[in-house]
C-alpha cells in the first residue's frame, strides 16, 4: 500500500525506499545512500565498539535505510552545518 509519505520518499530516491535496503540487506541507492550490501562480497562488514553501539545503528538503519558509513556522514554534515550557523 502506498501512502503519501512513501511515494514522496520513492520520488526523492528514485523508487528506493528504506523498506527495499533493509529486505536486501544494503544501503539505499545514490542519491541518498550509497548503495552497498551492508556485508560485501568478501564478508567485510563494519566493525563496532560493542553491542549498543552496533545496535543503535542496526536500528537506524531498520527505520532510514541508511548503512553506518551513511548514517556517519549525515551526522557529520549537520554537525558541520550547525557549526557554520
Amino acid at each position: 500500500m502506498s501512502t503519501p509519505m512513501t511515494s514522496f520518499l520513492a520520488a526523492l530516491s528514485g523508487g528506493d525506499l528504506p523498506t527495499d535496503a533493509v529486505r536486501e540487506e544494503r544501503c539505499l541507492q545514490e542519491p541518498i545512500g550509497c548503495g552497498k550490501p551492508l556485508i560485501s562480497e568478501s564478508g567485510e562488514a563494519r566493525v563496532f565498539w560493542d553491542e549498543d553501539e552496533a545496535a543503535q545503528y542496526e536500528a537506524e538503519w531498520r527505520i532510514t535505510g541508511l548503512c553506518p558509513d551513511c548514517q556517519d556522514r549525515l551526522i557529520d554534515t549537520v554537525e558541520l552545518s550547525d557549526g557554520a550557523s
